[in-house]
């Protein structure tokens, strides 16, 4: 009976963390969001004040399209660094 108890009191307790640390990855990530999106125009104001700068566009539909697919760039250029530092080097290739 008593092993029966601590079973489940245990499952309870891997609950209990296991959605402690669900619960704070989805804060985390609110959080991070938020901030991300107060600062996308910003962001998006400088990369055009860069492109506007070096191609001398005056137009402004293409300065949008040509920011946006300079913003892309530089965040998948991002994105691939960010993967490749942090790659897992144990992890065996097959």
């Amino acid at each position: 009976m008593r092993g029966k108890i601590r079973k489940i009191l245990g499952i309870r307790e891997n609950f209990k963390q296991e959605f402690r640390r669900q619960l704070r990855t989805l804060i985390l990530f609110t959080l991070g969001f938020t901030i991300a999106f107060s600062w996308r125009q910003t962001t998006f104001d400088i990369s055009q004040a860069i492109v506007n700068s070096v191609l001398k566009i005056k137009s402004s539909t293409a300065s949008t399209i040509l920011t946006s697919t300079f913003i892309t760039l530089v965040s998948v250029l991002l994105i691939y660094l960010t993967a490749h530092w942090l790659k897992d080097t144990n992890r065996h290739q097959y």
